[in-house]
């Protein structure tokens, strides 16, 4: 291949030199996705440099999601290809709702009665006399009444939350974005679970960061396992979704983010707490928030509890780091659609958020009845009600064959590459998105069929080109 990384007049190791070599070359696109690096032997003696450099390059890019290694083929430029729901499937297909594809990928919850709240909000909103105030600029952390709205939305998962701490962000994405960008730099860690949020990987690609995954248990993130890193790998902070993990639906108990609360204090460590799904648990834990909120982000979306369209996010962040976060707000967006935070404020105070609330909890724990009556035998199980379900597949299958074969069928899945920190490490599992089916109908008729796939394997067959 012509590509050949320059690496003269770089600061640092050469080893690093490599790497941000291949992050500019994926950046500008002159590595394409699966295109396969040169050997190790070549490249060194292209460079002038050991072996071990390129290794020791080559491993660096792959902690960093650039590339993956597969035994005996050589190393590639990581290939998301369809995969990657939340970055490169959010627009929904045209016909979709005719069921010629029922689509489980999306990462979308249902739409209950939002269309009639937002024509009675948008109708009291023009009526008033200061709506004016919506059209013009407003602060980077969103205008006073919206975080007065937001810290009492808050209150109801047990933070007590000041509304000059709160950041009005342009929904969730955009609130893991401004998190991840206040709390590392070009180079540094943020460790994560093994399967992790895409839109968090994606995330910390764009701003060069080292995503490590930390080993996982039935109870989220595995105690020794970060300590472990923390020791040896200095991250600056830890991503974590501790209630309904997206993909996996682990629901981390109070102990064990006592337990994690204890290990960023020791180490210093910040902590992004992603709490998009919260809403959905009942008896939901304490957000590691309420336990160090001095070295918290805490974040939220309406998009998730109220409605796709509402792309209003809600921070909490620490004192020591508002200042830096509004910045990087106002670089970013800006602002926030005050017309959008002021719809998502007025359903805060009226109660339609609430009520929006309790009617996702109840669609969501009916999908999931649903579903896992068929599936059941093969899905985790969630605590809580939740719009997702993690479907591990039986030995015979392979995520990629799986996941082809149901789109064939007129299935939409996620497979689990698209959400591992590594993806050779990526387990044979595919995720289920329950919200993004149009009716309840849809989603037997989906699981059903996902059923009698996984239960009719396809053959082995002999490769006879393996045969020497």
């Amino acid at each position: 291949m012509d590509w050949q990384p320059q690496i003269k007049n770089r600061q640092g190791p050469l080893y690093a030199a490599i790497c941000d070599a291949i992050s500019e070359g994926v950046a500008s696109g002159k590595l394409k996705p699966g295109q396969k690096l040169p050997p190790h032997r070549d490249l060194a003696f292209r460079l002038g440099v050991t072996i071990g450099t390129v290794a020791h390059a080559y491993a660096e890019a792959t902690e960093r999601g650039l590339v993956v290694g597969e035994v005996g083929r050589g190393t590639f430029v990581v290939d998301y290809g369809p995969q990657r729901p939340e970055m490169t499937q959010l627009v929904v297909e045209e016909g979709n709702s005719t069921g010629e594809i029922i689509d489980l990928g999306l990462n979308l919850s249902a739409i209950g009665d939002g269309e009639a709240m937002l024509r009675d909000s948008l109708t009291d909103i023009v009526n008033r006399a200061s709506c004016g105030e919506l059209l013009r600029y407003q602060p980077a952390g969103g205008m006073c009444n919206h975080r007065v709205a937001a810290a009492d939305w808050l209150m109801r998962r047990g933070l007590d939350a000041d509304p000059a701490s709160i950041m009005i962000c342009n929904g969730g994405q955009h609130a893991v974005f401004l998190s991840f960008m206040a709390v590392a730099r070009h180079g540094e860690t943020i460790v994560t679970e093994l399967l992790t949020y895409p839109g968090a990987k994606a995330a910390a690609h764009q701003l060069g960061l080292n995503l490590v995954g930390v080993a996982t248990d039935e109870e989220g993130i595995a105690p020794e396992s970060l300590r472990e890193i923390c020791r040896t790998r200095r991250p600056k902070a830890l991503y974590l979704m501790p209630v309904l993990q997206n993909p996996t639906t682990v629901t981390m108990s109070e102990r064990r983010l006592v337990e994690i609360a204890e290990i960023a204090r020791e180490f210093e460590l910040l902590v992004i707490e992603d709490d998009v799904y919260g809403f959905l648990a009942h008896n939901h834990p304490k957000p590691i928030a309420s336990f160090i909120p001095e070295r918290t982000i805490y974040l939220t979306s309406a998009s998730k509890s109220m409605a796709p369209g509402l792309r209003v996010g809600f921070m909490l962040v620490p004192d020591a780091l508002v200042h830096v976060v509004q910045d990087l707000g106002c670089m970013t967006n800006w602002m926030t659609p005050p017309l959008l935070a002021e719809v998502a404020s007025l359903w805060i105070r009226d109660g339609k958020a609430d009520r929006l609330v309790s009617w996702h909890r109840k669609q969501a724990e009916e999908r999931q009845n649903i579903a896992h009556r068929w599936l059941g035998a093969y899905a985790r199980r969630a605590s809580a009600p939740s719009y997702h379900l993690w479907l591990s597949l039986p030995e015979a299958w392979r995520m990629d064959s799986f996941a082809r074969l149901a789109l064939r069928e007129g299935v939409r899945v996620i497979t689990a590459d698209a959400f591992a920190v590594k993806r050779d490490h990526a387990p044979h599992a595919v995720r289920l998105c329950l919200g993004a089916a149009f009716s309840l109908g849809q989603i037997e008729a989906a699981t059903r069929k996902l059923l009698n796939l996984i239960e009719n394997p396809p053959r082995p067959r002999m490769n006879l080109e393996a045969i020497e």
